[in-house]
């Protein structure tokens, strides 16, 4: 399929009391297409090998330029794990509002960050605290951004008692983590 000819569906985000859910496997399947081990080549250092936009009405699986591990829901936690291990990797993009929303396809909630800007993924709507914005960069990959007010802050790494987090990360600019999305 081409992304192009995708239909963008965006989820409606009326006032009344309807809870969207997906009708999802009780775990992702272990499949990890080929593309996603073979792509990341340490050779080429922290250089994408290949880009995809994300596009609403599409799954994705995200994965770190730098390190080659996925975004990934593990026991209720938002973290970057090896490619083929236990989590769920498959999140499928939504528009809200022209901000772009990633849905857990398993657990049927939102990724997200909590009260102390730590990404999570525990919200059935897609409101404001799961809003991204995807911004392309001129050498391939791209950073994820998402609200601060009325700003735009990279997702990264915050470093919490020696532990290290994926959060959004203060102050802005584009100095968050490079991205690649893989269609699934």
């Amino acid at each position: 399929m081409v992304l192009n000819q995708v239909d963008p569906k965006p989820i409606p985000d009326g006032d009344d009391s309807t809870t969207y859910t997906a009708i999802t496997p009780p775990e992702t399947v272990p499949d990890v297409p080929s593309d996603i081990l073979s792509d990341h080549d340490s050779s080429h250092g922290d250089q994408p090998s290949s880009f995809l936009v994300p596009w609403p009405g599409s799954t994705f699986i995200i994965r770190s330029v730098k390190s080659g591990h996925v975004l990934t829901l593990l026991d209720g936690q938002i973290v970057l794990a090896q490619p083929g291990g236990r989590g769920s990797i498959h999140w499928a993009c939504v528009e809200t509002k022209g901000w772009f929303g990633f849905l857990n396809v398993v657990s049927g909630m939102f990724l997200g960050y909590d009260a102390n800007w730590k990404l999570c993924c525990s919200v059935e709507r897609h409101r404001w605290w799961e809003f991204f914005c995807v911004r392309p960069r001129p050498e391939g990959g791209c950073v994820l951004f998402t609200t601060h007010y009325e700003r735009l802050w990279p997702v990264g790494i915050k470093v919490e008692q020696g532990v290290e987090k994926l959060a959004k990360i203060e102050g802005g600019g584009s100095d968050g983590i490079v991205w690649e999305f893989a269609k699934v």
